[in-house]
């Protein structure tokens, strides 16, 4: 059997719009005995809040199958500052400050004592939240991003995400930010090493090139691509080939179909046609 590892935006749902066979292709997937998961960038949530808006959806999830950045950054500065009077300052919305308060971090809201800058979607970003992150990054606070991912899936389209915060901050600081989730191997690396599986059995579902496939040819995993996200058709024509999926498919209707084998990678018939 084998660990399915899901995306969230434009995977399973576009803002508060579950997707097409979402239902049915976890159900499926889960009666043959695979694992199901999930690794997101997104910061905005906890895993508690993205366990009741899957639930809302219809979707089953137990926390400890849920692995977005706000929980990375959890388990990343739990060990980092395990022990050690180290504060750190967030640039995020509420599930990544709720994560880090349960991971019991010591959270500071000036720069001045700030060991750990943290930057994550926040959709109340403005000058001053800019301008303080700036001081203490200048100051040696380390610079940590749960995320740079430059768009967010919506139901209307895409908007700015995290990634443009990540990228002024380093723009005016030139200091490059360590990176927790994809393509970095950090999150998949926690959720295989979680569930017990190695890259011969996993696979990753996701919708993103620079992101999702990536950290998956990374890993040597058998990536998915989706095109119900962020990912067009045209977008994949133009891809290089170390950002071309192992398989392509129009919805996760398709998925429960798709013939995957196990130590091997193979492309399926449609990549060659794009």
């Amino acid at each position: 059997m084998s660990l399915y590892v899901f995306d969230l935006d434009g995977v399973i749902y576009r803002g508060e719009r579950l997707l097409p066979g979402v239902k049915e292709t976890l159900t499926k997937l889960r009666k043959r005995g695979n694992q199901v998961s999930f690794l997101t960038n997104n910061s905005t949530l906890s895993r508690s809040g993205f366990q009741k808006k899957l639930t809302q959806m219809g979707i089953e999830v137990h926390l400890e199958d849920l692995f977005p950045s706000s929980h990375l950054a959890a388990i990343y500065l739990g060990h980092k500052t395990k022990n050690k009077n180290i504060k750190v300052l967030v640039f995020g919305e509420e599930g990544l400050f709720e994560e880090l308060r349960q991971a019991r971090i010591k959270l500071t809201s000036t720069s001045k004592d700030a060991n750990y800058v943290v930057v994550g979607m926040d959709r109340k970003f403005n000058f001053e939240k800019l301008k303080l992150a700036y001081e203490a990054i200048l100051n040696g606070a380390k610079f940590v991003a749960t995320n740079k991912d430059v768009t967010y899936p919506t139901e209307e389209g895409t908007v700015p995400a995290a990634g443009a915060i990540v990228k002024a901050l380093e723009v005016s600081t030139h200091k490059r930010a360590l990176l927790l989730g994809k393509p970095h191997l950090f999150g998949l690396k926690t959720v295989m090493k979680s569930k017990g599986y190695t890259s011969a059995d996993t696979i990753l579902v996701g919708d993103g090139l620079e992101t999702d496939i990536l950290v998956g040819k990374r890993l040597k995993i058998v990536t998915v691509l989706v095109l119900s996200g962020i990912t067009l058709e045209k977008m994949l024509q133009k891809a290089p080939p170390s950002l071309k999926p192992d398989y392509v498919i129009q919805s996760l209707l398709d998925l429960p179909s798709l013939k995957i084998g196990h130590g091997y990678k193979k492309l399926v018939s449609s990549i060659d046609t794009l």
